[in-house]
């Protein structure tokens, strides 16, 4: 039902609602197939891993059919989870670059925009041509205003310690082109306690993006 959804309306392409409710569905169902495993950390790594890269690939698709530019906000925050080893939590959420060049998140609101992954999942990741690790940044607070008056008073914060790190601009960490190119990274997922058991997530810059498990390429 989902993919036959996402057809039907990716020929026409498709408004943020639609893709925000198909974003959330795939996250349901990927959320449900764990829950179903239970305490199965490799299958957990891999659902969450498939779960990112169908996201992405259906943002890459958008990006091309809406001739926007979009990114990927990868960020890190405190874990809710107090009963774990691990006090971060990373996750993700999808800009949209404005007229004015500027990225924004892709909704006006807060809501429905982040993905969590689960606590106790790491994340590294590398950009094709560079020679060291992203470096994962704290989450940032975005605060729109959305009167007229207020317009010029739009205000971005970020959870960090100093006023210039405060006013530094909102940017992806992977970008998604109308073009169909996108950044060629290299994401690997892995458990806190174990981290040998990991899972990698590969994008080229011809918007392939696969899932390596070590044993076959999962698209």
């Amino acid at each position: 039902m989902t993919n036959a959804y996402a057809r039907q309306i990716s020929a026409r392409g498709f408004s943020l609602i639609e893709l925000l409710v198909v974003l959330l569905i795939i996250g349901l169902g990927f959320s449900f197939a764990n829950f179903n495993v239970g305490g199965n950390d490799s299958y957990r790594l891999l659902a969450e891993a498939k779960q990112f890269a169908n996201s992405s690939a259906l943002i890459a698709e958008e990006a091309i059919l809406s001739n926007q530019q979009w990114g990927v906000d990868i960020y890190r925050q405190p874990s809710d989870d107090n009963d774990g080893y691990n006090l971060e939590q990373f996750g993700y959420r999808w800009l949209v670059r404005n007229k004015e060049g500027d990225w924004e998140l892709a909704n006006s609101s807060n809501d429905k925009v982040d993905f969590l992954f689960s606590p106790g999942i790491g994340v590294r990741l590398e950009l094709e041509g560079s020679a060291e690790e992203v470096e994962i940044l704290f989450k940032r607070v975005v605060k729109e205003r959305t009167s007229v008056f207020d317009q010029q008073e739009s205000i971005t914060e970020q959870l960090s310690d100093t006023e210039e790190e405060q006013q530094e601009p909102l940017l992806p960490a992977l970008w998604l082109l109308s073009s169909g190119e996108i950044s060629a990274f290299s994401m690997v997922l892995y458990d806190a306690t174990n981290p040998d058991n990991q899972v990698e997530i590969k994008g080229d810059e011809l918007g392939r993006i696969t899932v390596v498990t070590g044993l076959e390429d999962e698209e």
